[in-house]
């Protein structure tokens, strides 16, 4: 039996290895997606009926305008 470390004290990207190493560990999962959120909670979630390629198209596009300007 092998003992869970504390997720709450990890880091995002220490929570994010965790997880790709331990895809079936929902605990893990929930905690990386609720500090995700915390730390950023007016990112936009999209939806599986949502058009996500065109959104990284219009997002990249106005990254570079920002950058040429």
């Amino acid at each position: 039996m092998s003992i869970k470390p504390d997720f709450t004290t990890m880091t995002t990207l220490e929570l994010r290895a965790y997880i790709l190493a331990h895809r079936d560990d929902d605990d893990a999962l929930q905690t990386y997606l609720d500090k995700r959120h915390s730390e950023n909670p007016n990112a936009r979630v999209y939806q599986p009926e949502d058009n996500v390629a065109g959104a990284i198209a219009e997002y990249l596009k106005g990254k570079k305008q920002q950058e040429a300007s």
